[in-house]
Protein backbone atom coordinates (compact mmCIF):
# COMPACT_ATOMS: atom_id res chain seq x y z
CA UNK A 1 0.00 0.00 0.00
CA UNK A 2 1.29 3.45 -0.93
CA UNK A 3 0.88 6.18 1.69
CA UNK A 4 1.26 9.88 1.01
CA UNK A 5 2.33 12.75 3.21
CA UNK A 6 3.42 16.27 2.35
CA UNK A 7 6.33 18.50 3.17
CA UNK A 8 7.87 21.54 1.51
CA UNK A 9 11.22 22.77 0.26
CA UNK A 10 12.54 26.17 -0.71
CA UNK A 11 14.93 27.65 -3.24
CA UNK A 12 15.85 30.90 -1.59
CA UNK A 13 12.48 32.24 -0.45
CA UNK A 14 10.53 30.45 -3.19
CA UNK A 15 8.61 27.50 -1.72
CA UNK A 16 7.33 24.41 -3.53
CA UNK A 17 5.42 21.40 -2.13
CA UNK A 18 6.99 17.95 -1.91
CA UNK A 19 4.82 14.84 -1.90
CA UNK A 20 6.31 11.93 0.06
CA UNK A 21 5.21 8.53 -1.25
CA UNK A 22 6.03 5.47 0.88
CA UNK A 23 5.56 1.95 -0.48
CA UNK A 24 6.40 -1.32 1.28
CA UNK A 25 6.62 -4.70 -0.43
CA UNK A 26 7.79 -8.19 0.38
CA UNK A 27 11.36 -8.83 -0.67
CA UNK A 28 14.92 -8.30 0.43
CA UNK A 29 14.78 -5.77 3.32
CA UNK A 30 15.89 -2.43 1.91
CA UNK A 31 15.20 1.25 2.49
CA UNK A 32 15.43 3.06 -0.84
CA UNK A 33 15.04 6.84 -1.07
CA UNK A 34 14.56 8.34 -4.54
CA UNK A 35 13.65 11.74 -5.99
CA UNK A 36 16.97 13.61 -6.47
CA UNK A 37 17.72 13.57 -2.74
CA UNK A 38 20.94 15.09 -1.43
CA UNK A 39 23.30 13.32 0.97
CA UNK A 40 21.58 14.97 3.97
CA UNK A 41 18.19 13.69 2.80
CA UNK A 42 19.49 10.17 2.14
CA UNK A 43 20.91 10.03 5.67
CA UNK A 44 17.31 10.23 6.90
CA UNK A 45 17.20 6.44 6.45
CA UNK A 46 19.65 5.97 9.32
CA UNK A 47 18.00 8.61 11.51
CA UNK A 48 14.55 7.07 11.01
CA UNK A 49 15.72 3.51 11.69
CA UNK A 50 17.50 4.50 14.91
CA UNK A 51 14.62 6.70 16.11
CA UNK A 52 12.04 3.94 15.59
CA UNK A 53 14.24 1.41 17.38
CA UNK A 54 14.84 3.78 20.33
CA UNK A 55 11.09 4.46 20.58
CA UNK A 56 10.27 0.74 20.73
CA UNK A 57 8.87 0.37 17.20
CA UNK A 58 10.06 -2.63 15.22
CA UNK A 59 11.21 -1.82 11.71
CA UNK A 60 9.41 -4.16 9.33
CA UNK A 61 11.45 -6.45 7.13
CA UNK A 62 10.18 -5.05 3.87
CA UNK A 63 11.53 -3.52 0.73
CA UNK A 64 10.59 0.09 1.47
CA UNK A 65 10.71 2.74 -1.24
CA UNK A 66 10.34 6.44 -0.45
CA UNK A 67 9.81 8.81 -3.37
CA UNK A 68 10.09 12.59 -3.03
CA UNK A 69 8.02 14.17 -5.79
CA UNK A 70 8.49 16.04 -8.02
CA UNK A 71 11.43 13.81 -8.82
CA UNK A 72 12.89 16.34 -11.26
CA UNK A 73 13.67 18.92 -8.55
CA UNK A 74 16.76 18.46 -6.31
CA UNK A 75 15.98 18.07 -2.59
CA UNK A 76 18.35 19.10 0.18
CA UNK A 77 18.23 19.57 3.94
CA UNK A 78 16.75 17.60 6.81
CA UNK A 79 13.24 19.08 7.01
CA UNK A 80 11.78 16.05 5.17
CA UNK A 81 12.43 13.61 8.06
CA UNK A 82 9.10 14.11 9.83
CA UNK A 83 6.99 13.65 6.69
CA UNK A 84 8.92 10.49 5.75
CA UNK A 85 8.56 8.80 9.14
CA UNK A 86 4.83 9.66 9.34
CA UNK A 87 4.34 8.09 5.91
CA UNK A 88 6.26 5.03 7.10
CA UNK A 89 4.18 4.73 10.29
CA UNK A 90 0.96 5.04 8.29
CA UNK A 91 2.17 2.22 6.05
CA UNK A 92 2.89 0.12 9.16
CA UNK A 93 -0.66 0.82 10.37
CA UNK A 94 0.54 2.67 13.48
CA UNK A 95 -1.16 5.95 12.49
CA UNK A 96 -4.55 6.61 10.92
CA UNK A 97 -5.10 10.39 10.91
CA UNK A 98 -5.52 12.18 7.58
CA UNK A 99 -2.45 13.88 6.18
CA UNK A 100 -4.32 15.76 3.43
CA UNK A 101 -3.68 19.51 3.26
CA UNK A 102 -1.01 19.16 5.97
CA UNK A 103 2.67 20.03 5.68
CA UNK A 104 5.13 18.24 8.00
CA UNK A 105 8.51 19.83 8.75
CA UNK A 106 11.22 18.66 11.12
CA UNK A 107 14.53 16.87 11.53
CA UNK A 108 14.63 13.59 13.44
CA UNK A 109 17.20 12.92 16.15
CA UNK A 110 18.36 9.36 16.84
CA UNK A 111 16.41 9.25 20.11
CA UNK A 112 13.18 10.42 18.47
CA UNK A 113 13.33 14.12 19.30
CA UNK A 114 12.14 16.51 16.60
CA UNK A 115 14.86 19.08 16.01
CA UNK A 116 14.38 22.57 14.54
CA UNK A 117 15.19 23.23 10.89
CA UNK A 118 16.20 26.42 9.05
CA UNK A 119 13.77 28.25 6.81
CA UNK A 120 10.56 27.37 8.69
CA UNK A 121 9.02 30.84 8.41
CA UNK A 122 9.16 31.03 4.58
CA UNK A 123 8.03 27.38 4.41
CA UNK A 124 4.96 28.07 6.56
CA UNK A 125 4.15 31.20 4.55
CA UNK A 126 4.60 29.19 1.36
CA UNK A 127 2.34 26.39 2.64
CA UNK A 128 -0.35 28.97 3.38
CA UNK A 129 0.00 30.46 -0.10
CA UNK A 130 -0.17 27.00 -1.70
CA UNK A 131 -3.51 26.32 -0.01
CA UNK A 132 -2.52 23.94 2.78
CA UNK A 133 -4.70 24.24 5.87
CA UNK A 134 -2.27 23.19 8.59
CA UNK A 135 1.40 22.65 9.24
CA UNK A 136 3.29 20.60 11.85
CA UNK A 137 6.65 22.05 12.89
CA UNK A 138 9.26 21.45 15.62
CA UNK A 139 8.37 23.16 18.88
CA UNK A 140 11.63 25.10 18.91
CA UNK A 141 10.74 26.68 15.55
CA UNK A 142 7.44 28.08 16.76
CA UNK A 143 8.67 31.51 18.02
CA UNK A 144 9.60 32.64 14.51
CA UNK A 145 6.11 31.83 13.14
CA UNK A 146 4.19 32.92 16.24
CA UNK A 147 2.34 35.79 14.53
CA UNK A 148 1.32 33.96 11.33
CA UNK A 149 -2.43 33.74 10.77
CA UNK A 150 -4.55 31.96 8.19
CA UNK A 151 -3.08 28.49 8.72
CA UNK A 152 -3.30 26.08 11.68
CA UNK A 153 0.09 25.49 13.30
CA UNK A 154 0.81 22.38 15.38
CA UNK A 155 4.06 21.77 17.24
CA UNK A 156 5.80 18.51 18.05
CA UNK A 157 8.75 17.86 20.34
CA UNK A 158 9.20 14.07 20.25
CA UNK A 159 8.20 11.14 18.07
CA UNK A 160 6.36 9.57 21.03
CA UNK A 161 3.70 12.27 20.69
CA UNK A 162 2.65 10.59 17.44
CA UNK A 163 2.34 7.19 19.12
CA UNK A 164 0.00 8.73 21.70
CA UNK A 165 -2.35 9.61 18.82
CA UNK A 166 -2.31 5.98 17.73
CA UNK A 167 -5.08 5.07 15.33
CA UNK A 168 -7.26 8.07 16.10
CA UNK A 169 -8.68 9.82 13.06
CA UNK A 170 -7.70 13.29 14.30
CA UNK A 171 -4.30 14.94 14.47
CA UNK A 172 -4.10 15.48 18.23
CA UNK A 173 -0.89 17.40 18.58
CA UNK A 174 -0.53 20.69 20.44
CA UNK A 175 -2.01 23.48 18.37
CA UNK A 176 -0.60 26.96 18.99
CA UNK A 177 -2.59 30.14 18.43
CA UNK A 178 -1.10 33.20 16.73
CA UNK A 179 0.16 35.98 18.95
CA UNK A 180 -0.21 39.69 18.33
CA UNK A 181 2.83 41.52 16.97
CA UNK A 182 4.51 43.89 19.39
CA UNK A 183 6.60 46.60 17.80
CA UNK A 184 9.90 47.07 19.61
CA UNK A 185 11.91 50.26 19.41
CA UNK A 186 15.70 50.14 19.27
CA UNK A 187 17.08 49.15 22.67
CA UNK A 188 20.05 51.50 22.41
CA UNK A 189 19.63 55.17 23.15
CA UNK A 190 20.55 58.09 20.93
CA UNK A 191 23.35 59.14 23.29
CA UNK A 192 26.03 58.00 20.82
CA UNK A 193 24.59 60.33 18.21
CA UNK A 194 24.54 63.25 20.65
CA UNK A 195 28.03 62.60 22.02
CA UNK A 196 29.72 63.11 18.65
CA UNK A 197 31.29 66.56 18.70
CA UNK A 198 30.78 68.63 15.59
CA UNK A 199 30.11 66.91 12.27
CA UNK A 200 26.72 68.66 12.18
CA UNK A 201 26.32 68.45 8.42
CA UNK A 202 27.04 64.72 8.50
CA UNK A 203 24.46 64.32 11.27
CA UNK A 204 21.93 66.11 9.09
CA UNK A 205 22.80 63.73 6.25
CA UNK A 206 22.20 60.77 8.57
CA UNK A 207 18.77 62.18 9.45
CA UNK A 208 17.92 62.46 5.74
CA UNK A 209 19.19 58.93 5.11
CA UNK A 210 17.00 57.62 7.93
CA UNK A 211 13.94 59.58 6.82
CA UNK A 212 14.08 58.86 3.08
CA UNK A 213 16.11 55.66 2.84
CA UNK A 214 18.89 57.46 0.95
CA UNK A 215 22.32 55.89 0.39
CA UNK A 216 25.18 57.83 1.99
CA UNK A 217 28.87 58.03 1.06
CA UNK A 218 31.46 59.66 3.32
CA UNK A 219 35.04 60.37 2.23
CA UNK A 220 37.57 61.66 4.72
CA UNK A 221 40.85 61.03 6.53
CA UNK A 222 41.29 58.55 9.40
CA UNK A 223 39.97 59.79 12.72
CA UNK A 224 37.26 62.03 11.28
CA UNK A 225 34.50 59.89 12.81
CA UNK A 226 33.08 58.25 9.67
CA UNK A 227 32.65 54.80 11.21
CA UNK A 228 31.29 56.11 14.50
CA UNK A 229 28.77 58.28 12.65
CA UNK A 230 27.62 55.42 10.41
CA UNK A 231 26.96 53.18 13.40
CA UNK A 232 24.46 55.67 14.82
CA UNK A 233 22.09 55.39 11.84
CA UNK A 234 20.07 52.39 13.14
CA UNK A 235 19.30 54.41 16.27
CA UNK A 236 17.50 56.99 14.13
CA UNK A 237 15.39 54.51 12.18
CA UNK A 238 11.78 53.82 13.25
CA UNK A 239 10.87 50.34 14.61
CA UNK A 240 10.07 47.55 12.18
CA UNK A 241 6.40 47.02 11.45
CA UNK A 242 4.95 43.50 11.34
CA UNK A 243 5.33 42.98 7.59
CA UNK A 244 8.94 44.21 7.62
CA UNK A 245 9.70 41.99 10.61
CA UNK A 246 8.28 38.91 8.87
CA UNK A 247 10.22 39.62 5.66
CA UNK A 248 13.48 40.12 7.57
CA UNK A 249 12.98 37.04 9.75
CA UNK A 250 12.32 34.92 6.65
CA UNK A 251 15.67 35.98 5.17
CA UNK A 252 17.52 35.28 8.43
CA UNK A 253 15.75 31.92 8.78
CA UNK A 254 16.82 30.79 5.31
CA UNK A 255 20.36 31.91 6.15
CA UNK A 256 20.34 29.45 9.07
CA UNK A 257 20.68 32.15 11.71
CA UNK A 258 17.95 30.39 13.75
CA UNK A 259 15.98 33.40 15.03
CA UNK A 260 14.49 32.71 18.48
CA UNK A 261 11.55 34.96 17.58
CA UNK A 262 10.60 37.48 14.93
CA UNK A 263 13.51 39.84 14.28
CA UNK A 264 12.32 43.15 15.68
CA UNK A 265 15.38 45.38 15.44
CA UNK A 266 16.65 46.79 12.18
CA UNK A 267 19.86 45.04 11.17
CA UNK A 268 23.24 46.70 10.88
CA UNK A 269 25.62 44.60 8.79
CA UNK A 270 29.26 45.57 8.36
CA UNK A 271 31.19 43.01 6.27
CA UNK A 272 34.98 43.10 5.92
CA UNK A 273 36.40 44.26 2.61
CA UNK A 274 37.79 40.76 1.97
CA UNK A 275 34.24 39.36 1.59
CA UNK A 276 33.49 37.23 -1.47
CA UNK A 277 30.80 37.79 -4.09
CA UNK A 278 28.75 34.97 -2.55
CA UNK A 279 29.12 36.43 0.92
CA UNK A 280 27.96 39.87 -0.21
CA UNK A 281 25.22 39.01 -2.70
CA UNK A 282 24.29 35.42 -1.83
CA UNK A 283 24.61 32.02 -3.45
CA UNK A 284 26.43 28.82 -2.58
CA UNK A 285 25.20 25.31 -1.97
CA UNK A 286 22.94 25.25 -0.04
CA UNK A 287 21.70 28.60 -1.31
CA UNK A 288 21.91 31.38 1.28
CA UNK A 289 21.36 35.15 1.22
CA UNK A 290 24.34 37.49 1.34
CA UNK A 291 25.06 40.48 3.55
CA UNK A 292 23.08 42.79 1.27
CA UNK A 293 19.90 40.78 1.89
CA UNK A 294 20.65 40.20 5.57
CA UNK A 295 20.57 44.00 5.88
CA UNK A 296 17.03 44.11 4.40
CA UNK A 297 15.04 46.95 6.02
CA UNK A 298 18.22 47.98 7.82
CA UNK A 299 21.70 49.32 7.14
CA UNK A 300 24.58 47.82 5.16
CA UNK A 301 27.80 49.60 6.13
CA UNK A 302 30.80 49.19 3.85
CA UNK A 303 33.77 50.59 5.73
CA UNK A 304 36.93 51.23 3.69
CA UNK A 305 34.81 51.12 0.54
CA UNK A 306 37.72 51.44 -1.89
CA UNK A 307 39.47 48.45 -0.33
CA UNK A 308 36.70 46.25 -1.77
CA UNK A 309 37.45 44.85 -5.26
CA UNK A 310 36.15 47.19 -7.94
CA UNK A 311 34.26 44.47 -9.80
CA UNK A 312 32.51 43.46 -6.57
CA UNK A 313 31.39 47.04 -5.96
CA UNK A 314 29.97 47.28 -9.48
CA UNK A 315 27.91 44.14 -8.81
CA UNK A 316 26.00 46.18 -6.23
CA UNK A 317 24.59 48.58 -8.81
CA UNK A 318 21.65 46.51 -10.05
CA UNK A 319 20.56 45.15 -6.63
CA UNK A 320 20.65 48.66 -5.16
CA UNK A 321 18.48 49.90 -8.02
CA UNK A 322 15.99 47.01 -7.92
CA UNK A 323 16.01 46.49 -4.13
CA UNK A 324 16.42 42.78 -4.86
CA UNK A 325 19.27 40.34 -5.53
CA UNK A 326 18.51 37.97 -8.40
CA UNK A 327 20.54 34.74 -8.61
CA UNK A 328 20.61 32.38 -11.58
CA UNK A 329 21.50 28.82 -10.59
CA UNK A 330 21.64 25.44 -12.29
CA UNK A 331 18.55 24.45 -10.28
CA UNK A 332 16.61 27.57 -11.20
CA UNK A 333 16.33 31.31 -10.74
CA UNK A 334 15.49 32.95 -7.44
CA UNK A 335 15.86 36.25 -5.63
CA UNK A 336 16.28 37.72 -2.17
CA UNK A 337 14.95 41.11 -1.02
CA UNK A 338 17.50 43.87 -0.52
CA UNK A 339 15.66 47.05 0.50
CA UNK A 340 18.60 48.30 2.50
CA UNK A 341 20.15 51.68 3.17
CA UNK A 342 23.76 51.59 2.03
CA UNK A 343 26.25 53.65 4.01
CA UNK A 344 29.84 53.67 2.83
CA UNK A 345 32.99 55.27 4.20
CA UNK A 346 36.41 55.52 2.64
CA UNK A 347 39.70 57.32 2.84
CA UNK A 348 40.50 59.65 -0.08
CA UNK A 349 43.72 57.77 -0.87
CA UNK A 350 45.73 54.75 0.36
CA UNK A 351 47.55 56.75 3.05
CA UNK A 352 44.30 58.48 3.97
CA UNK A 353 45.41 62.11 4.04
CA UNK A 354 44.89 63.45 0.52
CA UNK A 355 43.39 66.92 0.85
CA UNK A 356 43.73 66.91 4.63
CA UNK A 357 45.10 69.98 6.36
CA UNK A 358 46.42 67.99 9.31
CA UNK A 359 48.94 65.67 7.71
CA UNK A 360 50.65 65.61 4.30
CA UNK A 361 49.64 62.94 1.80
CA UNK A 362 52.42 60.50 0.85
CA UNK A 363 50.67 59.07 -2.23
CA UNK A 364 51.63 59.93 -5.80
CA UNK A 365 48.97 61.45 -8.09
CA UNK A 366 48.83 58.20 -10.07
CA UNK A 367 48.28 56.17 -6.91
CA UNK A 368 45.42 58.44 -5.86
CA UNK A 369 43.80 58.19 -9.30
CA UNK A 370 44.04 54.40 -9.41
CA UNK A 371 42.62 54.18 -5.90
CA UNK A 372 39.61 56.32 -6.76
CA UNK A 373 38.93 54.50 -10.03
CA UNK A 374 37.56 51.58 -8.00
CA UNK A 375 34.49 53.74 -7.41
CA UNK A 376 32.85 53.93 -10.83
CA UNK A 377 30.66 56.84 -11.86
CA UNK A 378 27.48 54.73 -12.10
CA UNK A 379 27.98 53.42 -8.55
CA UNK A 380 28.76 56.90 -7.23
CA UNK A 381 25.47 58.09 -8.74
CA UNK A 382 23.61 55.56 -6.55
CA UNK A 383 24.56 57.60 -3.48
CA UNK A 384 22.01 60.38 -2.96
CA UNK A 385 24.16 61.87 -0.20
CA UNK A 386 27.88 62.37 -0.90
CA UNK A 387 29.97 64.13 1.73
CA UNK A 388 33.55 65.01 2.49
CA UNK A 389 34.18 64.45 6.19
CA UNK A 390 37.11 66.08 7.94
CA UNK A 391 38.09 67.17 11.41
CA UNK A 392 36.95 70.73 10.78
CA UNK A 393 33.35 69.80 9.96
CA UNK A 394 32.23 71.36 13.26
CA UNK A 395 32.67 74.73 11.52
CA UNK A 396 29.28 74.02 9.92
CA UNK A 397 27.58 73.94 13.31
CA UNK A 398 26.11 77.42 12.91
CA UNK A 399 24.40 76.42 9.65
CA UNK A 400 23.48 72.80 10.39
CA UNK A 401 22.59 72.61 14.07
CA UNK A 402 21.43 69.57 16.05
CA UNK A 403 20.79 70.01 19.77
CA UNK A 404 22.72 67.54 21.85
CA UNK A 405 20.16 66.57 24.45
CA UNK A 406 17.95 63.51 24.81
CA UNK A 407 14.62 65.34 24.44
CA UNK A 408 15.67 67.00 21.20
CA UNK A 409 16.94 63.72 19.79
CA UNK A 410 13.74 61.90 20.71
CA UNK A 411 11.84 64.67 18.97
CA UNK A 412 14.09 64.20 15.95
CA UNK A 413 13.35 60.51 15.88
CA UNK A 414 9.61 61.16 16.03
CA UNK A 415 10.02 63.55 13.11
CA UNK A 416 11.78 60.82 11.11
CA UNK A 417 9.00 58.37 11.93
CA UNK A 418 6.33 60.86 10.80
CA UNK A 419 8.24 61.46 7.59
CA UNK A 420 8.42 57.74 6.86
CA UNK A 421 4.74 57.24 7.61
CA UNK A 422 3.83 60.13 5.32
CA UNK A 423 5.97 58.75 2.50
CA UNK A 424 4.58 55.25 2.98
CA UNK A 425 1.02 56.55 2.65
CA UNK A 426 1.82 58.77 -0.33
CA UNK A 427 3.68 56.08 -2.27
CA UNK A 428 1.48 53.11 -1.36
CA UNK A 429 0.06 53.10 -4.90
CA UNK A 430 3.59 52.44 -6.18
CA UNK A 431 4.17 49.72 -3.56
CA UNK A 432 7.03 51.82 -2.13
CA UNK A 433 7.67 52.90 1.45
CA UNK A 434 10.27 55.67 0.96
CA UNK A 435 10.98 58.26 -1.71
CA UNK A 436 14.32 56.62 -2.47
CA UNK A 437 12.53 53.52 -3.78
CA UNK A 438 10.64 55.45 -6.47
CA UNK A 439 11.55 55.30 -10.14
CA UNK A 440 12.01 58.61 -11.94
CA UNK A 441 8.57 58.21 -13.56
CA UNK A 442 6.88 57.58 -10.23
CA UNK A 443 8.70 60.49 -8.61
CA UNK A 444 7.65 62.82 -11.44
CA UNK A 445 4.01 61.84 -10.95
CA UNK A 446 4.05 62.66 -7.24
CA UNK A 447 6.18 65.84 -7.16
CA UNK A 448 4.84 69.26 -6.19
CA UNK A 449 7.45 71.61 -7.70
CA UNK A 450 6.53 75.34 -7.89
CA UNK A 451 7.88 77.55 -10.68
CA UNK A 452 10.62 79.16 -8.53
CA UNK A 453 11.79 75.72 -7.43
CA UNK A 454 11.94 74.62 -11.08
CA UNK A 455 14.19 77.60 -11.87
CA UNK A 456 16.45 76.73 -8.95
CA UNK A 457 16.59 73.11 -10.09
CA UNK A 458 17.68 74.11 -13.61
CA UNK A 459 20.39 76.35 -12.17
CA UNK A 460 21.72 73.63 -9.85
CA UNK A 461 21.66 71.03 -12.63
CA UNK A 462 23.80 73.31 -14.81
CA UNK A 463 26.23 74.21 -12.02
CA UNK A 464 26.66 70.62 -10.80
CA UNK A 465 26.58 69.11 -14.32
CA UNK A 466 24.19 66.45 -13.02
CA UNK A 467 23.61 63.18 -14.82
CA UNK A 468 20.03 62.02 -15.32
CA UNK A 469 20.31 59.77 -12.26
CA UNK A 470 21.90 62.59 -10.26
CA UNK A 471 19.05 64.92 -11.24
CA UNK A 472 16.39 62.58 -9.85
CA UNK A 473 18.57 61.80 -6.85
CA UNK A 474 18.66 65.49 -5.98
CA UNK A 475 14.87 65.68 -6.21
CA UNK A 476 14.46 62.66 -3.93
CA UNK A 477 16.57 64.27 -1.22
CA UNK A 478 14.71 67.57 -1.62
CA UNK A 479 11.41 65.72 -1.23
CA UNK A 480 12.64 64.15 2.01
CA UNK A 481 13.66 67.58 3.32
CA UNK A 482 10.19 68.89 2.45
CA UNK A 483 8.57 65.98 4.28
CA UNK A 484 10.72 66.55 7.36
CA UNK A 485 9.70 70.21 7.29
CA UNK A 486 6.07 69.11 6.75
CA UNK A 487 5.87 71.18 3.57
CA UNK A 488 3.40 70.25 0.83
CA UNK A 489 5.75 71.52 -1.89
CA UNK A 490 9.47 71.47 -2.59
CA UNK A 491 10.84 74.96 -1.96
CA UNK A 492 14.01 76.39 -3.60
CA UNK A 493 15.90 76.26 -0.29
CA UNK A 494 15.22 72.52 -0.03
CA UNK A 495 16.77 71.99 -3.46
CA UNK A 496 19.78 74.07 -2.46
CA UNK A 497 20.27 72.05 0.72
CA UNK A 498 19.98 68.81 -1.27
CA UNK A 499 22.65 70.13 -3.65
CA UNK A 500 24.93 70.86 -0.69
CA UNK A 501 24.95 67.13 0.04
CA UNK A 502 26.50 66.31 -3.35
CA UNK A 503 30.11 67.29 -2.66
CA UNK A 504 31.83 64.66 -4.82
Amino acid sequence: MVTRTYTAAHLGLDVYPVEVEVDGKQGIPQFILIGLASRAVEEAKERITSALHNCGIRVRSKRTIVNLAPASVPKSGTAFDLAIIIGLLKMYGELSFSTERTIFLGELALDGQIKPVPGVLPLVLGAKKLGFGRVVIPKLNWPEVSTIRGIEIFVIEHLKELFMIGKREELRLKRVLPQSFQSVAATSTLSVFSQIVGQEKVKRALVLAAAGGHHLLMIGPPGSGKTQLARTLPELLPPLNEQESIELTAVHSVAGLSPQSLVQERPFRSPHHSISRTGLLGGGNPLKPGELSLAHHGVLFLDELLEFPGNLLDMLRQPLEEKRVTLSLSSGRTSFPAATTLVAATNPCPCGYFGSGHKPCTCSPGTVDRYRQKLSGPLLDRFDLQLRVDQERQLFADTYSTQNNGDALNSLRRSITRCRQHQQQRYARFNCTTVHQLTSTQLKESLQLPFKAQQTLRKISFQKDLTSRGYWSLLRVAQTIADLEESATILPEYLQEAADFREL
